[in-house]
Order: C-alpha cells, then sequence, then structure tokens
C-alpha cells in the first residue's frame, strides 16, 4: 500500500444549467472537464486531473504546486472551487 497525499487545486467553474465547464487553473489548455451540472463536471474534472498528472510524470515533467484559491482571476459569472489529487507521498 502506498500512502499518498490529497493535493487540491483551484478550478473555474462556468456554464449554464444542462452543460457546465472546468478548468484547473495551474495546467490552462491542459486539463479541463464538462459535464450537465456543476457535480458532473467536477467529478469529471477530478478524473481528468488524474489523468494529466499521470501523463506529466510518465514524461518526466513536475507536478505543478497549486495556486491558493485567492489568485485565482474570475471571469464574469464564473465561480471556483476545488478539484481534488491524490499523490503518492514519496519518501527518500
Amino acid at each position: 500500500m502506498t500512502d499518498s497525499v490529497i493535493v487540491r487545486y483551484p478550478a473555474t467553474i462556468d456554464g449554464v444549467r444542462g452543460a457546465y465547464g472546468i478548468v484547473i487553473v495551474d495546467m490552462p489548455g491542459a486539463c479541463c472537464a464538462m459535464g450537465a451540472t456543476v457535480d458532473e463536471a467536477l467529478a469529471a474534472a477530478e478524473v481528468a486531473l488524474a489523468d494529466f498528472a499521470r501523463l506529466m510524470e510518465e514524461n518526466g515533467e513536475t507536478i505543478p504546486t497549486p495556486s491558493a484559491i485567492d489568485e485565482v482571476n474570475l471571469e464574469s459569472g464564473e465561480m471556483v472551487s476545488y478539484v481534488p489529487l491524490s499523490l503518492p507521498i514519496v519518501t527518500r
């Protein structure tokens, strides 16, 4: 069993009833998700973030540190939430 830590990444949410989009702000253009409800979009974003982080690790890239939620610049109509990512604890 590998120990892990949950890291929470801020994400912007926009859209209208029936069509919501989410962008992980620390991984723009590379990690986004959609859903008919905010909850569905957040669940899809969690899967997309995990998949993207795994690809970054496989390519030898460093997974960025999450921004503070108060550093997120919101456009009109956007909301902000967190998307969790489980990362293994590395001990040396």
